[in-house]
């Protein structure tokens, strides 16, 4: 390790005492892995919430801006049930059953200020406290892009606008439902290696003209190369889409949905479960697509969330 020589070993000449010399560097090992972890509990934050009743929860997240995602977790149950309310959604929490805990997200769109998070703690049919708890969601700056594109997905022809019409229901019908239990398992990873490009959020202009906002991230790969679940779970849909191309999407369960879109060939079919690390198609440029990559989105429910916030945030 360089660092070491920085500082001088204890002892005096050219042979230090070799009982000193073990403790002193025992020591600024342990001060370097004592940093480390620091530094990686400093990448999550948690704040507790203690009811009255004796109900604890748990709230974790990485950060408080556009496109972040929150944990709630219901680590001491007392009452039979707990209601959720926040950004217009609610969700209830079961003592007895295995909702212990809860998936949100503030989605790209969102803006800078205060959000409120009110949990309700039922017992025996009657609302026994409400808590809420205020966060405060930062301003993020995205960036601008100015790309060339088929005028076709810039005005989409008379003939294709009912097509794309049905495919933005059934998108909707699909973020819509999930599976309330949790089909993932362990950590979340990138689906293919390649030069990741993180333009989450960012600004589209097609053809001079203001578009799309990009809700997921490019990951440039030659055609053919195989792109894997980010996770386990379900596949919901594995179609060709006008805008993004062949795409596969999975229900990890919660209300978490990844996507893989732009495929050059689709591995899967909806309705089979996809395991970790499994190849659900290889990689192309169908649809509004420039070259071949893979863009990877996710979604919590309806809010568009970073895909590279699974990777640190631990489920």
């Amino acid at each position: 390790m360089r660092f070491l020589k920085k500082f001088p070993l204890p002892g005096k000449g050219k042979n230090p005492d070799p009982i000193l010399k073990f403790y002193f560097l025992t020591g600024l090992i342990l001060m370097a892995f004592l940093c480390l972890l620091k530094v990686e509990a400093e990448a999550v934050e948690s704040r507790l919430l203690e009811a009255r009743t004796g109900d604890v929860f748990e709230l974790r997240y990485r950060q408080l801006q556009p496109g972040e995602p929150l944990v709630l977790l219901w680590t001491g149950s007392v009452s039979e049930y707990a209601g959720v309310f926040f950004e217009g959604s609610s969700h209830w929490l079961k003592r007895d059953g295995q909702r212990h805990s809860l998936l949100l997200g503030l989605d790209v769109l969102t803006g800078a200020g205060e959000r409120v998070l009110e949990i309700e703690l039922w017992t025996g049919g009657q609302k026994t406290e409400t808590m809420s708890i205020k966060l405060e969601v930062m301003a993020r700056d995205f960036p601008r892009k100015k790309l060339t594109v088929d005028q076709k997905y810039v005005t989409p022809p008379r003939e294709v606008l009912d097509r794309i019409k049905r495919e933005s229901e059934l998108l909707a019908l699909i973020y819509s439902s999930s599976s309330p239990d949790w089909l993932a398992a362990g950590p979340f990873r990138l689906p293919c290696e390649g030069n990741l490009y993180p333009n989450f959020g960012q600004q589209r202009i097609y053809n001079n003209v203001p578009r799309s906002v990009h809700t997921g991230v490019d990951i440039a790969v030659p055609a053919g190369h195989p792109i894997r679940a980010t996770n386990s779970g379900r596949v919901v849909l594995a179609s060709d889409l006008y805008y993004s191309g062949k795409t596969v999407i999975i229900d990890h369960g919660l209300g978490l949905f990844s996507s893989y879109a732009h495929l050059s060939k689709l591995l899967v079919r909806r309705g089979e479960m996809a395991k970790a690390g499994q190849v659900v198609g290889l990689a192309g440029s169908t649809g509004l697509s420039t070259g071949p990559h893979l863009h990877w989105a996710v979604k919590i429910y309806e809010a568009r969330i970073d895909p590279l916030s699974l990777l640190e945030l631990g489920f």
